[in-house]
């Protein structure tokens, strides 16, 4: 229970920070089955600088395609990724107002003074909701991630390595994430990040080292000595130092002569206590803010001696490298960092390293296979070191050759082995599908006049169909209605009275010519009339309808078919061009575009044919528009679907 003076600085506190608490709505990209797919989710952040830099997690924003801020007065602003560290999940965006904008601030205060049982505020919006505040206190300032619940890793990187959570009991949930923890002075001092029953934070001082250095360079300056720590074993008779578990083939420790069962003990002079897990995360920001430009001192117990070992850091790398989609191949790809050569067993991080491969894409279809995990260094004579390499080759092959595939000859490594195969590498157009044969058709859908319903209307005996709908569209004289009972064509008996005999009837329509006149015979109300009809020609299908497919926005739009506008949702509704598939992940996807959309607008421009869609979204791509707006009929309702795409990360087709 707070005191009163307790509660009159949470009340200010609250008051002060409610302005700079900011809800981020996050497209991200993930890679997997061959392809880049988007979805949306929802973090929250703080404004930490009156020109607009926000402090929030790597996990909500680090590997953003699209930012999207809502301020607390609802006003919603772009924002633009700065940097991002995976190594402490903390990532830093900026937003971009259309105007010079003054943001009110928070500031990060002292997180070495916090102590168990101070009150703390968790502000954020959590499940994407409006902002919230949460009240708790301090739980534990050590709190580690145990291996036996897995750990906590981030892109390949280890976040327990260096963060030693502050654990608290103020609740938090999905979306909270990236909002501050912050006292009753209104500082922070956490970034909220995970929740085990104790919520955990990310101390305010460790965040505010690595937000200074995204903001200053774009990365954080980190030393890299290629040791693997743990604590003293128990039957050590060392009283202070941290063993070494492994050092790292190549790395500058490794160089230096350190070996596994070292005992580090000082690092330039500062003693190391390591005989406890929770110890590592501190000793291993030691050794992470080791000079970059000289060498460090580092003595250890070796062999019951001590040794001195000068140690030249090197810049830490980051674990994983983004991939990138290469539509052409049906697969996605990324560089090699160092981490991943070294776990590969790789001589050097020259490569293309394949993360994922779609079903049915060319790459797939390659025999001998490409497999996730090859790493492909040669295409026909051409050596492939990284992915820009890939790229333009593949530019290269393409250039001129329209909608055919090329086929190409590929070098990959396989763990020792070195294969080769060829690869169609390619995009095939959509073809056009050409038109059936066009045979006799009534526009009318039956059923099979059954024993069991003849017998229940009445006329036991008889045999043939009834009609249960009538299309729409069809010419007013046409004679035959919903519940005509048909049971001669021509005089012919239609021979249907079980449920397996429904191609009966329609295989005796088709064998007439179209144009011929019909008599039928038929039970209407009880009685027996005889109606003659024209045979109609039948209908083109959706399958015979030419489409279109857009690459980047990835969405398909197809000539609608006679069988398109029976659907009594959309009567009276006139429009041309269907929406015939949605890639999932895909710009169109996200912005809530829908296969069977009947197309009305685009931008406000009518559209009736395939060539008219392809020129409209032509002209938005060359100019880079900030989103389009297709009006579509879906059901019974309107709607207005805004496609807002990330142009600086939009993967065009390479041909």
């Amino acid at each position: 229970v707070l005191t009163a003076r307790e509660k009159a600085r949470m009340d200010a506190a609250i008051e002060g920070i409610k302005p700079s608490i900011v809800r981020i709505k996050v497209v991200e990209p993930d890679y997997y089955g061959g392809r880049e797919e988007k979805f949306v989710a929802f973090g929250s952040g703080t404004i930490i600088s009156p020109d607009g830099y926000v402090v929030t997690n790597h996990h909500v924003a680090g590997k953003a395609v699209q930012l999207m801020v809502t301020l607390p007065n609802r006003e919603v602003v772009p924002a633009e990724l700065i940097g991002t560290d995976a190594a402490t999940d903390i990532a830093v965006i900026k937003l971009m107002p259309d105007e010079e904008t003054e943001f009110p601030v928070v500031e990060f205060g002292d997180s070495d003074a916090v102590r168990v049982g101070d009150p703390v505020l968790a502000m954020g919006s959590p499940r994407a909701l409006s902002q919230s505040v949460t009240l708790g206190i301090v739980s534990n300032t050590e709190m580690i991630m145990p291996m036996t619940l897995g750990g906590m890793e981030l892109d390949g990187e280890n976040v327990g390595e260096l963060v030693r959570w502050f654990g608290h009991d103020a609740a938090i949930y999905g979306g909270n994430s990236g909002g501050p923890l912050v006292n009753l002075d209104g500082e922070i001092i956490g970034i909220n990040e995970l929740s085990y029953g104790l919520a955990g934070a990310i101390p305010g001082n460790l965040a505010a080292k690595v937000v200074e250095d995204l903001i200053e360079v774009g990365y954080v300056r980190r030393a890299w000595t290629g040791v693997v720590l743990q604590p003293l074993l128990e039957s050590s008779e060392q009283e202070t130092g941290v063993l070494v578990a492994s050092v790292l083939d190549g790395s500058p420790a490794k160089e230096a002569g350190m070996l596994p069962g070292d005992i580090i003990l000082t690092i330039d002079g500062e003693t190391v206590e390591g005989r406890f897990d929770e110890d590592l995360p501190i000793i291993n920001n030691v050794l992470a803010d080791m000079p970059l430009d000289s060498a460090a001192e580092i003595k250890v117990w070796r062999d019951g001696a001590e040794e001195v070992l000068e140690v030249s850091a090197t810049q830490r790398q980051p674990a994983f490298i983004k991939s990138e989609e290469f539509r052409e191949w049906g697969m996605t790809a990324r560089d090699l960092s160092i981490w991943t050569q070294l776990e590969m067993a790789r001589e050097t991080t020259s490569g293309v390293l394949i993360t994922s491969i779609r079903a049915g894409g060319p790459t797939s279809q390659a025999k001998p296979e490409i497999r996730r995990g090859d790493v492909i260094v040669k295409i026909n004579d051409e050596d492939v070191s990284r992915v820009a390499d890939l790229t333009d080759i593949t530019r290269e092959i393409l250039e001129g050759t329209s909608d055919e595939t090329v086929p190409v000859l590929v070098t990959y490594e396989r763990d020792d082995e070195q294969l080769v195969t060829v690869v169609e590498v390619g995009i095939d157009e959509l073809n056009d599908p050409g038109k059936e044969v066009q045979k006799a058709w009534l526009p009318i859908e039956t059923q099979v006049l059954t024993r069991d319903v003849a017998k229940q209307l009445g006329i036991p005996k008889k045999k043939g169909v009834r009609v249960t709908r009538v299309f729409r569209n069809t010419a007013e004289d046409f004679p035959i209605q919903v519940g005509d009972i048909i049971t001669l064509m021509d005089g012919m008996p239609i021979d249907a009275s079980e449920p397996h005999d429904s191609q009966v009837f329609p295989t005796m329509v088709r064998q007439y010519r179209i144009g011929s006149e019909v008599e039928f015979t038929l039970i209407r109300d009880g009685e027996t009339e005889n109606l003659l009809t024209s045979m109609l020609g039948s209908p083109p299908t959706s399958r015979e309808m030419r489409s279109y497919r857009d690459i980047e926005f990835e969405f398909i739009l197809r000539e609608a078919a006679f069988s398109d506008k029976q659907d009594p949702r959309i009567e009276g509704v006139d429009f041309t061009l269907l929406v015939d598939g949605v890639t999932s992940g895909g710009w169109a996807d996200l912005a809530g575009l829908g296969v069977g959309d009947a197309l009305l607008t685009i931008d406000g421009e009518p559209v009736e044919t395939l060539d008219e869609a392809e020129a409209i979204m032509d002209r938005v791509k060359d100019e880079q528009v900030d989103s389009v707006v297709f009006f579509v009929r879906r059901g019974t309702h309107n709607t207005f679907v805004e496609i807002e795409p990330s142009w600086a990360e939009m993967a065009p087709a390479i041909q």
